[in-house]
């Protein structure tokens, strides 16, 4: 894949994210096989579960009853995901990382983490590139600065947790 389409699902991904209702995570993950869209996800809890203030605001609560983009991304698949590329806002968490193993996907790209992030959740990224390793999963990290913007036409309407993102996404792209 190339690094146009690589950005231009990465971009969609950050637009997804901004459906979610959580104050302080918005993820969003794309899954295709090769240029074709399978599935989109986004962070948030189960349908039909209320997303209050309150609950989103109380972590434990939140972290309780939150499914994670790329596993919303893959339960609304529907079908075999083996050989598909996921695309996604965070690397994947272990939990995450797993399914995605057991899901036979070939590839995972996501932006990089910050400093910030990886303060809390180095660790846990560890476990989860020990499983690509293990299973033979491509994994790539974009930087903000490596994401080649020139040709990825991607139009999104700016906001929550990925501004600085999307600044950099939508940088010299003409919004329609």
């Amino acid at each position: 894949m190339s690094t146009k389409w690589d950005t231009r699902f990465l971009g969609l991904a950050a637009h997804i994210s901004s459906w979610s209702k959580d104050p302080s995570s918005q993820v969003g993950a794309v899954i295709t096989d090769g240029n074709r869209i399978i599935s989109l996800g986004y962070n948030g809890f189960a349908a039909g579960v209320h997303d209050t203030a309150e609950r989103l605001t109380d972590r434990a609560c939140k972290l309780n009853l939150t499914i994670h983009a790329e596993e919303n991304a893959m339960i609304f698949a529907k079908r075999d995901l083996t050989g598909c590329t996921v695309y996604v806002t965070h690397p994947p968490c272990p939990r995450c990382a797993s399914k995605l193993v057991q899901e036979e996907v070939k590839r995972i790209v996501f932006i990089s983490p910050s400093e910030d992030f990886l303060s809390r959740w180095a660790d846990d990224l560890t476990i989860s590139y020990e499983m690509y390793e293990e299973a033979g999963i491509e994994h790539k990290a974009y930087d903000l600065d490596e994401i080649n913007i020139d040709n990825a036409k991607v139009t999104v309407a700016p906001g929550g947790f990925f501004k600085q993102v999307l600044s950099r996404l939508l940088a010299g792209v003409t919004r329609s």
